[in-house]
């Protein structure tokens, strides 16, 4: 048997909501042309409560489905037990088998499949939930089964503590087992573990810059085959600059992104610089160009902010007070640069009030005349 596996469609996703429709819709009906069924592994919608012209659309999407579609509901359309979510509409609406702690049975020319479904929970309830659902599970002799799930799992995330495991799914009666959630595709287990990856992309992360698509598992073989669809190009770049001005930067950006633009008009590009800014310069205040599709993360500046905080850390370290620390800062910047009046009295002045601060300026002005004229 032929299974089309997908996820994290984002229908709706408000930056780029045609993207949303039209490449979900790509992937469905390449799907429906040559899988026996569908399983989708949650996030067929990016909000909790789509518009009315979201869900209308994405029925007559599904409408044009030829084969069986089973789905769970992802973090994305959580809601709580006495709520409606809305991948549960759509089973109502008779286009989707929506399954959450149950399973499903599908035979086809002989071949049987047990379909268990266990939508998103909370990661920090995950491995008790699917725990609790497994008391409810019930194996079917000479079944293919599937467990279809979404949610973050420890190993794939950089610091992961209380999600999912490798390590404990492995050990689950099941043939296969499919993940949503993650929107980077993914094999692992020996091909038994799959995460098929979003249709669109909505987090800007480099993990999104592969192909879009789904995957087409063969139940005979036991192998996955990923089919990419026809999606809008998504770059992820990083510009590091050292000691530049604002034109440097402004010039850099502009050059890059025009390179990428120019054999992919339509792409998607979410651009990182970072690096150091000229003496008396800061990357907060650099006015970038705006293009269509690209977005900037400015992080010039970033390791001058960090070795600030440090310093910080370190005088905080000498047990000084905020009042303390604020001082020997104001100190050591003003050093030789203002003379006209003493910033640390200055400083102390503002602390006691206006009047205060006016009266001390005022005696400073008056005494810099005065032996500015002798």
């Amino acid at each position: 048997m032929r299974i089309a596996i997908i996820s994290d469609t984002h229908l709706g996703y408000a930056r780029f909501e045609e993207d949303s429709f039209v490449q979900a819709e790509r992937a469905f009906l390449a799907a429906s042309e040559s899988a026996d069924l569908i399983l989708f592994a949650g996030d067929v919608f990016d909000t909790k409560i789509p518009k009315l012209e979201t869900l209308d659309r994405a029925i007559s999407i599904f409408k044009k489905i030829r084969i069986p579609v089973y789905a769970i509901h992802g973090n994305h359309e959580r809601r709580t037990k006495e709520q409606v979510n809305p991948a549960r509409l759509l089973h109502t609406s008779g286009v989707i088998r929506y399954l959450h702690g149950e399973s499903a049975p599908y035979e086809m020319k002989g071949e049987k499949l047990q379909i268990f479904g266990i939508g998103n929970v909370p990661d920090e309830y995950a491995e008790a939930a699917v725990k609790k659902a497994m008391e409810r599970f019930n194996p079917e002799p000479g079944a293919f089964k599937i467990l279809l799930i979404h949610q973050s799992i420890k190993e794939l995330l950089p610091h992961g503590s209380n999600e999912l495991s490798l390590d404990y799914l492995e050990t689950l009666p099941f043939d296969l087992i499919v993940n949503g959630h993650l929107h980077g595709k993914e094999v692992l287990l020996g091909g038994r573990f799959l995460i098929p990856g979003s249709t669109v992309v909505t987090q800007l992360r480099k993990d999104e810059t592969g192909s879009k698509g789904f995957f087409m598992f063969d139940t005979g073989t036991r192998k996955a085959d990923f089919v990419p669809i026809d999606s809008r190009p998504f770059f992820y770049e990083e510009l590091s600059l050292k000691d530049a001005n604002e034109s440097e930067v402004m010039e850099a950006v502009r050059k890059r992104i025009g390179e990428l633009k120019q054999t992919h008009p339509g792409a998607i590009i979410s651009l990182k610089i970072d690096g150091t800014m000229k003496d008396g310069m800061s990357g907060s205040d650099i006015k970038l160009p705006e293009f269509e599709h690209v977005f900037i993360d400015n992080r010039m500046d970033s390791k001058s902010l960090t070795a600030k905080i440090g310093r910080i850390r370190d005088l905080r370290n000498e047990k000084l007070s905020v009042r303390e620390l604020a001082l020997k800062e104001l100190e050591e910047k003003t050093k030789g640069k203002v003379t006209a009046f003493d910033p640390v009295e200055l400083f102390e002045k503002l602390v006691e009030g206006p009047d205060e601060t006016m009266d001390y300026l005022n005696k400073v002005d008056k005494d810099g005349k005065t032996a500015a004229g002798s």
